[in-house]
């Protein structure tokens, strides 16, 4: 066993046998200039790209400025009240969708069912978070 890796090790070596230690030094330092000279060139090409595309979204925004009539103010109502009622229009909203689900499955089953009631569900181990939110980080960090 130990002259098949010797053998192995003869093959591989066999083709640089013939360069010294500068030579392979040399080599090494050309390849690495190559590489981050490569990678000059693609960072000074996204620089410059960055540069055009900025210049063209300025001359967009530029001319896309005209000057326009300045809008007249509206009393805006307290933020309160306002909070308010477009929450109580979202309850409502909400409402008549379940109520028009309920109505359908009733008439599916030729029965009427009648809605007494809708209270926000709490969870209680959840820490307040949804059941989307309680799968997404089930699925996160179960054990693979």
């Amino acid at each position: 066993m130990n002259m098949t890796v010797m053998m192995l090790a003869e093959k591989v070596l066999k083709g640089t046998e013939k360069l010294s230690g500068v030579e392979i030094a040399s080599m090494t330092i050309i390849g690495l200039g190559i590489v981050f000279s490569g990678l000059l060139i693609l960072v000074a090409f996204l620089y410059l790209s960055g540069g055009i595309f900025k210049k063209a979204d300025a001359a967009k925004k530029k001319s896309a400025s005209a000057p326009a009539a300045a809008p007249a103010p509206v009393k805006a109502a307290p933020a309160k009240q306002a909070a308010s009622a477009t929450a109580a229009e979202d309850d409502e909203e909400v409402i008549a969708v379940i109520s028009a689900a309920i109505a359908a499955m009733g008439e599916a089953d030729g029965k009427q069912y009648r809605l007494h009631s809708v209270k926000p569900v709490t969870r209680g181990g959840g820490n307040g978070r949804s059941a989307w939110a309680q799968a997404g980080i089930h699925d996160a960090t179960r054990p693979f």
